[in-house]
């Protein structure tokens, strides 16, 4: 149940911002995803989870820029 608060909790977050701060977020998440790429490759990544958790973080945030782009 802890998921799906932080889960519900994210989205809140992210519909409240606008584009700009959408594009803030978008941009430390990939760099944040390239982060966890790099340590992969280096096999020094404990938590394995954390690389589909950042895509479809990012997936979500470009739900909501294409959102508020449309409007």
């Amino acid at each position: 149940m802890a998921n799906n608060r932080q889960a519900k909790q994210e989205r809140e977050e992210l519909s409240g911002l606008d584009a700009a701060g959408l594009r803030e977020q978008l941009d430390a998440a990939k760099k944040q995803l390239w982060e966890l790429r790099f340590t992969n490759g280096k096999r020094q990544l404990e938590k394995t989870a954390d690389l589909g958790k950042t895509r479809k973080r990012i997936a979500r945030i470009n739900m909501y820029l294409a959102q508020k782009e449309s409007n």
